[in-house]
């Protein structure tokens, strides 16, 4: 692919949900909450729109919000058993096991003081994860501009400069934030 295979963000539910449609009138996804739980069997979402707080950071740090496994309708989900060293089992849904996939991790207004960092991208080289990636990617450019490292979302990118932070942490300094001095591109 050569080109990079993700999009570090900043984005409110308002950016996200057009970037969302734009992907999947285009293709038929299916997204699924990635991490290590109690329980092998995890809920399906068909559709972004049966996300329930979309562009909502809960945490306020990009490492701990939720983040979803991308998948075509027609590919099946393969979640790996982790045994504890504890005892017991825990059950991974991640991109070890899933081939064709990225993964989404919508981050979004963490209140009234932040909004968090999101990424979408993958570790996967093969022709459906490209070609997933290539179309989150496109969505991503038709509406937002590049100010830094960060795509920045036209609803988001109206909050920079009303002391709202734009982070990955809101216990990361203040000096790391994106600000409103960046310097937009297209």
């Amino acid at each position: 692919m050569g080109k990079s295979q993700r999009c570090d963000f900043f984005a409110v539910t308002e950016d996200l949900i057009p970037v969302l449609q734009a992907v999947e009138s285009r293709y038929a996804i299916k997204y699924v909450q990635y991490g290590l739980f109690d329980q092998r069997e995890r809920p399906v979402y068909y559709g972004h729109s049966r996300i329930s707080s979309l562009g909502i950071a809960e945490a306020g740090d990009a490492n701990f919000e939720r983040g979803f496994l991308v998948l075509r309708n027609d590919d099946m989900l393969n979640v790996r058993e982790v045994p504890q060293r504890t005892g017991g089992t825990k059950y991974a849904v991640d991109q070890r096991a899933n081939g064709g996939t990225i993964t989404l991790r919508p981050g979004g207004k963490y209140g009234d003081s932040a909004v968090i960092a999101g990424l979408a991208g993958t570790v996967h080289h093969d022709p459906v994860a490209e070609e997933l990636i290539r179309a989150f990617l496109k969505a991503f450019r038709a509406t937002f501009v590049k100010m830094e490292s960060y795509s920045v979302g036209p609803a988001a990118r109206k909050l920079l400069g009303t002391g709202v932070r734009f982070t990955a942490s809101i216990h990361s300094p203040t000096e790391f934030d994106l600000s409103n001095d960046s310097k937009a591109s297209v």
